[in-house]
């Protein structure tokens, strides 16, 4: 019976992407309004939006499951049985199971595709919204990487790659919830009343520090609000400065968040004889730190005694190529689709990013800017304007220098925005948009390497020592080849033909 001993390789510290995972789910329910909010004569648009609030991960099945789950968002904004313009907070929980690969950190990123709204009932609505929901998972693997014989009579040798590999690091940054109350300048519209708010965060300045990540940016606060003078849109920025703990994270590493909104409220309070609006902001930073690090992978081994069974497989390695916050500018002209609108009264846009296409050198973000107006028509004879909607697609782009790319990317990416502009003239409409996006792109490359040596240990070399023998190389054999054809070692070659071990191998014949 054959007697061996076997040992495997793996690469210490190798980072892998286990899953890359989409799922697409819908959220559907019917809603019942109480009797303090007005009827719903027509929707004019509603707006989605996704709060991630818990994942779970259970090993109980094969393969393991990560649960997901959340809240989505609607903000509805309607007219009422008189022809006036409400706006409607609701909201819905989700849930998805999906197995994945391994029980390493996993990223995950929930879009809205779509959002429908069906007026059942002057007071009953049914939303429904279709989700996407991609899983990223993470797994490091550290197992032993030298081969050890497990007898102090074995000779192993093993030859390591000519070059280190650059693997990819990664340190998740920990869920960071800020807080911001205020009050918003009235400017001189006493006694409005507010029916509508949103909130936009960008982040135009992330850096890696040590243990943590620097964050320079601004929250800017809408509310939309009709008082005598009719309907007003008043806004406060505020500055936003924090340092978010990364444990791990040194200078010189990339920094990659996001930021979401997670709630938004406006409060109406009088003081005296005028009436005054506080707005409270609760928003979550998110993201990730990466690095590259080089990791020696062994690419053979063989024995000087015994025969050595040596077999080999290929694993992928992933490095970062870029983690960013960026910004660009979108500015289109397109022909109008609704000519009765007459004012703009808002200007609500949500970018989405969709997809990563490689140009060359150069990564190419793709998505899609959603453009959404609520506007009024010209009053009629009676001197009553109709309250209207209008939307639009555009395309949006952002381009980023990667240098050399020798293999598959995958990006994980989230287009926020900031400053919008839009007016309308006859024939067109004409909207400029600053969208910030925060993206990672990290690049699948393959390598093979040892997967395992067996050494047979009944299988002994026996060498004549008054027997000398000449090698004449082939174009292309190393040291290394020749060392493990013959049953010896490099050190022991190049002493014998008095050349240096690591130096090209650029003559004609070898003493063996």
């Amino acid at each position: 019976m054959e007697n061996s001993s076997e040992q495997r390789n793996e690469a210490q510290g190798l980072v892998t992407i286990s899953d890359d995972t989409v799922i697409n789910h819908e959220v559907s329910e019917e809603f019942s309004l109480p009797d303090y909010v007005p009827e719903v004569r027509r929707v004019l648009f509603t707006r989605a939006q996704v709060l991630p609030e818990s994942k779970y991960v259970s090993d109980s099945t094969t393969p393991p499951t990560i649960e997901l789950g959340g809240t989505v968002t609607y903000s509805i904004i309607y007219t009422n049985e008189e022809g006036k313009l409400c706006a409607l907070p609701l909201n819905s929980a989700y849930e998805v199971k999906s197995p994945i690969s391994s029980m390493g950190d996993s990223f995950i990123d929930t879009t809205v595709e779509s959002c429908t709204t069906r007026v059942t009932a002057p007071r009953k609505l049914t939303v429904k919204s279709k989700l996407k929901s991609r899983i990223l998972g993470f797994q490091e693997k550290v197992e032993e990487e030298n081969i050890t014989p497990r007898s102090s009579a074995d000779e192993m040798y093993i030859e390591r790659k000519k070059e280190a590999v650059m693997t990819l690091g990664i340190i998740p940054v920990s869920l960071q919830n800020i807080r911001m109350s205020e009050k918003l300048d009235m400017a001189g519209l006493e006694g409005a009343k507010p029916i509508w708010c949103d909130a936009t965060i960008i982040l135009n300045d992330v850096k890696a520090q040590n243990c943590s990540v620097s964050v320079r940016g601004e929250a800017t606060v809408k509310c939309l609000c009709v008082s005598s003078e009719g309907e007003s849109i008043i806004t406060k920025t505020m500055p936003l400065v924090e340092e978010v703990e990364a444990e791990g994270a040194s200078i010189g590493d990339m920094a990659m968040l996001k930021a979401r909104c997670v709630s938004l409220s406006i409060s109406n309070e009088e003081n005296g004889d005028k009436n005054e609006l506080f707005f409270d902001l609760n928003c979550e930073l998110e993201g990730e730190v990466t690095r590259n690090s080089e990791v020696l992978l062994t690419k053979d081994a063989y024995s000087t005694k015994n025969e050595t069974q040596a077999t080999y497989k290929k694993i992928d390695i992933y490095k970062r190529l870029k983690s960013q916050n960026a910004s660009f500018t979108v500015s289109e002209a397109l022909k109008r689709k609704n000519e009765e609108i007459n004012e703009i009264i808002e200007i609500i846009v949500d970018p989405v990013y969709e997809k990563t296409e490689i140009k060359g050198t150069r990564a190419q973000l793709l998505g899609t800017l959603l453009v959404n107006i609520i506007g009024k028509s010209k009053a009629n004879e009676e001197g009553v304007c109709e309250y209207l909607h209008d939307s639009y697609e555009l395309p949006i782009k952002y381009e980023s220098d990667l240098g050399k790319i020798n293999g598959d990317v995958i990006t994980r990416c989230n287009f926020s925005q900031g400053n919008i502009n839009a007016r309308y003239d006859n024939e067109r409409f004409y909207v400029t948009a600053e969208i910030f996006p925060a993206f990672s792109i990290y690049e699948r490359s393959s390598c093979e390497v040892l997967d395992r040596a067996t050494l047979k240990k009944d299988i002994e070399f026996k060498r004549d020592p008054a027997c000398v023998r000449v090698c004449f190389p082939h174009e292309n054999e190393t040291l290394w080849d020749i060392s493990k054809k013959y049953h010896t070692t490099v050190s022991k070659l190049a002493e014998v033909n008095g050349i240096s071990p690591d130096s090209p191998l650029n003559i004609k014949s070898l003493i063996i």
